[in-house]
């Protein structure tokens, strides 16, 4: 009777210790669960995050593109009065500040993804798109940001050495006024048609503003753009999880 009871006991036990391991595989499960969601949640809010900061950094290289298109279209129209010698009037001035701007700051902005490394890049759980958004950081925006920053730099030199011996003054105008519009005014006009230093700096800044400018920025666009629709899909994806 001793051992009949002993065993019957022995199988309550055992079938109480089953139901608790049961009942803690089953609430690590719900746990698993509940961190798989707020995982995919967080996911979810910094790829739409990324996704409304790519959109406005398009809006910012359209209108960089706008303002460095517009400086080389003055630079193509102070050349063809030079190399055509045609001669001088007024309306040049503003040509000769507009072809000298400087937009500064045409690179990514970087919010979002200094949020990203401070959380950790694997919370993106798509490889293509880490991938991507890596890349775009480490390379194109470095490579906007430094050939910018070269442009200007060319610029600044040449308003020492170039620009000092051949106009009044260099950037007359309002800086307050949001058109950028200015003047500079040549102190020989004619005499510039002959002068290879400057002819050949303007020429080169033309070429700059392809290389320098125009390339990296569509390159990054362009990016951005295919990257924009990955982004899409993934958080539709992850949202009908």
């Amino acid at each position: 009777m001793e051992t009949r009871k002993t065993a019957k006991y022995l199988k309550y036990a055992i079938g109480e210790i089953v139901l608790v391991v049961i009942g803690i595989l089953i609430a690590l499960q719900i746990n698993n669960w509940n961190l798989s969601k707020l995982q995919t949640k967080k996911e979810i809010e910094i790829l739409k995050s990324f996704k409304n900061q790519f959109e406005n950094d398009i809006i910012e290289f359209d209108a960089s593109l706008v303002f460095y298109r517009g400086a080389k279209k003055s630079i193509g129209i102070i050349l063809n009065h030079l190399e055509n010698n045609l001669p001088y009037n007024d309306s040049l001035n503003l040509h000769f500040f507009v072809s000298t701007r400087a937009y500064g700051t045409s690179d990514l902005d970087n919010n979002v993804f200094e949020t990203l490394k401070s959380v950790g890049i694997d919370l993106i759980s798509n490889k293509e798109i880490r991938k991507g958004i890596v890349q775009i950081y480490d390379d194109n925006d470095e490579w906007i940001e430094d050939f910018e920053e070269d442009y200007s730099d060319f610029l600044f030199n040449a308003s020492e050495n170039i620009f000092n011996t051949r106009f009044n003054e260099f950037w007359n105008g309002d800086y307050r006024d949001l058109t950028y519009q200015g003047e500079m005014i040549p102190l020989d006009f004619d005499k510039l048609k002959t002068d290879f230093e400057y002819l050949y700096f303007i020429r080169t800044q033309q070429n700059h503003i392809g290389w320098l400018i125009e390339k990296p920025i569509e390159t990054a666009k362009r990016k951005v753009l295919e990257l924009l629709i990955v982004l899409n899909k993934e958080i539709e994806r992850l949202e009908n999880k």
